[in-house]
């Protein structure tokens, strides 16, 4: 009889063990499974931080290549409206026109947009003051003049746009 007892006695240790085992495999599973959804999320964080990085660096590079064309826009701006007025319809003065239209259109496909100027207020991060006046007809710090275009391309200024303000 002792036999019988201490047969099932091993088998009952058998039976724990096998169960202890089993929930060691099931603890160590979920442990695994934890370890690798948190490596696939730092992956994907990483993979995103990337993405957020490239696109930055080509909005840079981007916006250093408009800023190396936009003298060539103002003067050619500049040249259009110096037409004499009995010389815009002529052939030559129209295709000029058209041209200005293509800069135009090239600087509105790369999200490139005009800084408002006259009539707002002086904004320092946008708008860089190189004068003022003294004006009882306009509000204080609104700009009066506009010297030279700015322009930016989403939240980034390319170019601050130079301007004459009113100091009360």
């Amino acid at each position: 009889m002792s036999e019988k007892k201490s047969k099932t006695s091993d088998e009952v240790d058998k039976k724990k063990e096998k169960k202890l085992e089993k929930k060691d495999s099931k603890m160590q599973a979920a442990e695994n499974l934890a370890g690798w959804q948190k490596a696939l999320a730092d992956y994907q964080n990483l993979e995103k931080e990337m993405n957020r990085r490239l696109s930055s660096m080509s909005d840079f590079v981007s916006n250093a290549f408009v800023l190396e064309l936009l003298p060539i826009f103002d003067n050619y701006q500049i040249a259009i409206k110096h037409i004499p007025e009995d010389q815009q319809k002529e052939q030559w003065a129209i295709g000029l026109e058209h041209i200005l239209k293509l800069w135009e259109t090239f600087l509105s496909d790369h999200e490139v947009e005009r800084i408002k100027t006259i009539g707002e207020k002086f904004d320092p991060h946008i708008h860089e003051s190189i004068g003022s006046i003294e004006d009882k007809a306009n509000g204080d710090q609104i700009i009066v003049e506009e010297k030279m275009a700015g322009y930016k391309s989403k939240d980034f200024v390319i170019r601050p746009a130079r301007v004459i303000i009113n100091n009360k």
